[in-house]
Formats: structure tokens, C-alpha cells, sequence
């Protein structure tokens, strides 16, 4: 589609000199970069990421004990993340927050360029791929953030690109399958949508030289196939727990309602029904997806076939995985909608008088589209200018590595308690805290060993109905006064409370009739005494608290972390 362009509408730099003036795609794309390095981060996950790192390097072990709640009891915690962990827990040693904010900005960047080259080096032409990335850049905004899910999504790109190369006849498969897994799999536990792909692939290129739904490979490519891929399948053994972490996949937990109440878990569609709406587009990519796959169907391979569908399941299930889907789509699927479109654009040249006037019209309305998308996108502003792309990169670098980076007053999340932490470590508080999983979660990183949390945002490592507890009990509904119980038999010591908002329900309940610690305009500090005097659970006995773990009391009390 590119060769009756010219070379500015192919999205090369045709500007002389060694540095020309950025065009109105390089400015975008800077300001992008910029916005993902200084803008907060979306989440609090990455402050547990940090220390379980710093645990993992201390203590020498891959699988580590809980120490940041008083509600897991030390058990041993299903985390499968251990080397981003780690990776993590360096960047921070060596570069501050400055560092742990270029890491977001890499990983943020980094699978948007992996599609475009892919479908670039598929022959998709450079308005189309630039419209592509485009949408999934409006789509995509809400759920940028510094998560090891971005590891899947450039696992998965990767994979399915040299997968497809090797089936091709491009590129054969080689050592650096196998690499990626091993990578892969001490990253995240994402890496079975890997498994699934590699063994489905295997499986479908020596069925198929039966079958013959699509092009078959040669008997030397299949085994090259088996061995390469076989390779990185045992790849993914190589890391702490691989069968527990596959179980661990199926643990019904994690299809647990309270589950939803992390916005990453949320259904799509629900998410869809919001504004501002955008991330609904996500369905028109796949219904022209979807269109590719009804005309094109033996065009695909199978193993792509059954890439997207399950993605499409996991995209929908929650949106956690809304990434992996929406970007996958366009890798694997926009070859296809080009030459489908190529294809239907000669037919609608040669039939228009001819059929019938629906087909027509619809055929028009996509000639149109592709005539207006080619015409502008293909002018010189959208040029494509990797030095300046490079330039920024590099200006970020050198400021992240620079020693004012540790100056730069980066903006906490919002969802920060910044003011209560500093007046409980002004105070010299310290023990066991009930708060929010997000609230808990910034003050095991703000005050350290001091304090345990009741949850924090590692939702999928708690029991449900201690995730339940900070959710309905400070909202006062589904049978508060039990969860209040259980909190307190937890030898709970003080209870941090948002005091506006739905769940500032237990905080106006308190107000008035408690003695605060400590109270801003969010959040409010009390005593756990003060809770239960004020709230009459007379039936606990704080001395000889009825815990659902008493061996715990004492091997996890706030004093034995020498706090």
C-alpha cells in the first residue's frame, strides 16, 4: 500500500539536515513522554513492589514471607514477580522516584512502539499504523501506570511477531525465544497466555501440514518450531513455584465480587458504560477485527485465532487486561484490515454502478475513511522524526540521572494519606493500622517496619472477607458490627478513616463522640480504645482478643518488628 506513496506519506523524515524542526507528530509524542515521566503515579502498587524487592534481595529467598500486614499471618505469599520486583527495588536504590518515573515512561512507550514496528514490517502503510497507535493512545490513557502487566503485553507482542515471522518464512525462531520466556516467566505470572501461545503453535503448524488450513511449513521449520519453542516452554519451569503458580490462576478467590472493588479488576463493559467513554472504542477495534477474521479467516493462523479470543475473554473479564487485548488486536489483526480494505477499495472502484445500494454506501463510507486518513495523516506534520523521539528519551535519561533529580517534587497519587503519615511519624507512632488498602499501602512505604497494615493493595494475596472488611466497614453496611469485631480481635491499634465521601460513613458515626489523634480535611486518626468504646463492642476483650489466627498475636505483634 505504500509503494504509490511518497516518501513524506510513508512516514519518513524527508527533511534536510541533521536536525530539523519538530513536526506536529514529534511534538505530540514528546509531550506524551513528558506527561508519563511527571505525572503521579495511578496506584500504590508499586510501593510494595519496591520493598518485597528489597525483602527478596535481603533475605536471599525467591519465595518470600508477608511482612507488611498483621492479617496474613507470615505465610508464605503466591507472588510470582520477583525479578521485575527486584529490578524495581534497584532502580530506587540507584535513582530515587526520578528513576521509578522514567521505568513508567519506558514501560508505557515501549509495547506502543513494538505495534507500530510490527505493523510497519507487515506492510501496513504509516497513516494507518499512525491512526492505529493513535486510537489505542486515547484508548489506553486511563490504565498507563508503572505495573508489571506491561511485561505480558511486550511478552505477548514479541512472541506473537517472531511466531508469526517464523510461520511466514521472514525470520526463522531462535535462541532468543527461549530467553524471553525464562525473562517472562520470573516477571509475570502472565507468561501462561505465553505458554498457551508457544504450545498452540507447535501444535497447529504439524496439524495443519496435515489439514492444510492455512500455508503449511516445511517438515525442517516445524521442527525448528518444536525445538526452539519446546525451548522456551521449559523456559518457563526455570522460576520459584511453576506449579502453584498455574494453580494459583484457578484460585476462586479471585473471582470473588470484592474483587471488583479494584478498579483493574472491573468488567469492560461496565467500564465502557462510563465517561468519558473511550474506552468503549475498544469494541470498534475489535468489530473490524472481527470483520478481518469472518473474510481472511484462513489468512490467519489458528494459534492467532486462539490468541485473540482469549484475550478477548480476559479483556472483557477485567480491565486489567484491557492492554494485552486492545494492543494484540492491532498487531495481529491490522495487516489484515488493510488488505482487506485495499481489496474492497478496487472492488468499489470497479462495481459502484453495479451493486446494491447498501453494499455500496458501506463500501463508500470505507473508501472515504481511508482517502481522508491517507491524505492527512499522510502530510509532512506527520512525519515520522525518531531523532527527536530519541532526544526527549535521552533528555530524561540525563535528568533522572542527574544528582536534582532527588530534588524534583514529584506529585504524590492522590489517593496518599501525605499529611496523616507525617503526623504519625512526627508523633512516633507505631503498630497495627486498619485503613483502606490504599491508605495502608503508603504508610508501610512512608514509615517501614513501624507499621502494619490491616490489607493493602495486594488485593489478590488477602483473604476476601478481610478486603470486605475495608471496604464495608467504613461505609457502616454488610454487617459492620462483625466486621468491626474481627478488626479489633486483630489487635488492631488505630483505625485511619477517610471522614467525607461513601466511605466516610464509620468517620461521621465516631465524630463527636471520639477523641481524634489527628484529623485533616480527608482523613481522620483514632485510637483503637476510642472505636470500641464509642462503638460498644463490649463483647471483645482487647487482653484475650478471639482472633481467627491466635498463634499470630504474638509472633506479628507491632513490637517484634522492632517498631
Amino acid at each position: 500500500m505504500n509503494a504509490a506513496l511518497p516518501p513524506h506519506a510513508q512516514g519518513r523524515d524527508t527533511t534536510p539536515g541533521w536536525c530539523p524542526r519538530p513536526d506536529m507528530l514529534s511534538l505530540i509524542l514528546l509531550t506524551l513522554l513528558l506527561l508519563n515521566y511527571f505525572l503521579p503515579f495511578g496506584d500504590l502498587d508499586y510501593t510494595w513492589q519496591v520493598q518485597t524487592g528489597a525483602q527478596v534481595v535481603r533475605t536471599g529467598q525467591l519465595r518470600i514471607a508477608d511482612e507488611f500486614s498483621y492479617t496474613l499471618g507470615g505465610k508464605v505469599l503466591p507472588d510470582f514477580e520477583w525479578l521485575y520486583e527486584v529490578i524495581l527495588w534497584v532502580v530506587w536504590c540507584a535513582l530515587g522516584e526520578a528513576g521509578l518515573h522514567l521505568l513508567k515512561a519506558l514501560l508505557v512507550v515501549l509495547p506502543l512502539l513494538l505495534v507500530g514496528w510490527r505493523m510497519r514490517v507487515q506492510g501496513v502503510a504509516w497513516y494507518a499504523a499512525l491512526a492505529s497507535l493513535g486510537l489505542a493512545v486515547i484508548i489506553l490513557i486511563p490504565v498507563w501506570n508503572l505495573r508489571p502487566l506491561s511485561c505480558t503485553t511486550i511478552g505477548l507482542l514479541l512472541l506473537s511477531g517472531w511466531l508469526h515471522d517464523h510461520c511466514s518464512g521472514r525470520r526463522p525462531l531462535s535462541w532468543e525465544t527461549p530467553l524471553l520466556m525464562l525473562l517472562w516467566t520470573n516477571m509475570h505470572p502472565g507468561v501462561i497466555t505465553g505458554q498457551g501461545m508457544l504450545a498452540g503453535a507447535i501444535a497447529w503448524e504439524w496439524l495443519n501440514r496435515w489439514v492444510r488450513l492455512n500455508e503449511p511449513l516445511s517438515r525442517a521449520a516445524c521442527w525448528r518450531l518444536t525445538v526452539f519453542g519446546g525451548l522456551g516452554l521449559l523456559a518457563t519451569l526455570v522460576c520459584p513455584g511453576p506449579l502453584e503458580r498455574l494453580h494459583y490462576t484457578f484460585n476462586p478467590d479471585l473471582a470473588h465480587p470484592i474483587m471488583r472493588a479494584f478498579s483493574e479488576m472491573q468488567p469492560l463493559p461496565r467500564v465502557a458504560m462510563h465517561p468519558p467513554y473511550l474506552v468503549g472504542l475498544t469494541y470498534l477495534v475489535a468489530e473490524v477485527v472481527g470483520a478481518t477474521l469472518l473474510f481472511r479467516f484462513r489468512r490467519y493462523r489458528l494459534w492467532e485465532v486462539a490468541t485473540l479470543l482469549g484475550l478477548t475473554v480476559l479483556g472483557n473479564f477485567a480491565m486489567r487486561s484491557l492492554q494485552d487485548w486492545l494492543l494484540m488486536m492491532l498487531a495481529l489483526g491490522m495487516p489484515h484490515v488493510g488488505a482487506l480494505v485495499l481489496r474492497g477499495s478496487q472492488w468499489y472502484r470497479r462495481n459502484r454502478r453495479i451493486s446494491s445500494a447498501l453494499t455500496i454506501r458501506a463500501w463508500g463510507v470505507v473508501w472515504s475513511l481511508d482517502r481522508l486518513a491517507r491524505h492527512t495523516l499522510g502530510l509532512p506534520a506527520w512525519r515520522f522524526q525518531p531523532r527527536w523521539l530519541l532526544a526527549g528519551a535521552l533528555a530524561l535519561v540525563l535528568l533522572t540521572l542527574a544528582p536534582m533529580a532527588r530534588q524534583i517534587p514529584f506529585q504524590p497519587a492522590r489517593e496518599c494519606p501525605v499529611a496523616a503519615a507525617d503526623f504519625i511519624e512526627r508523633a512516633g507512632l507505631h503498630g497495627r493500622f486498619f485503613a483502606s488498602p490504599n491508605h495502608g499501602a503508603y504508610l508501610r512505604w512512608r514509615l517501614g517496619p513501624r507499621v502494619q497494615s490491616y490489607a493493602d493493595t495486594r488485593g489478590f494475596f488477602f483473604p476476601p472477607r478481610i478486603l470486605e472488611d475495608c471496604y464495608f466497614l467504613p461505609r457502616l453496611k454488610e454487617h459492620w458490627e462483625e466486621r468491626l469485631e474481627r478488626v479489633l480481635a486483630y489487635q488492631t491499634d488505630y483505625f485511619l478513616l477517610e471522614n467525607r465521601g461513601p466511605f466516610g460513613a464509620l468517620a461521621q458515626q465516631l465524630e463527636g463522640k471520639a477523641i481524634p489523634l489527628y484529623r485533616d480535611e480527608r482523613t481522620v486518626l483514632y485510637r483503637a480504645e476510642e472505636v470500641q468504646r464509642v462503638l460498644g463492642s463490649a463483647t471483645l476483650s482487647r487482653e484475650n482478643p478471639a482472633s481467627p489466627f491466635p498463634q499470630d498475636r504474638v509472633a506479628h505483634s507491632p513490637h517484634a518488628d522492632g517498631g
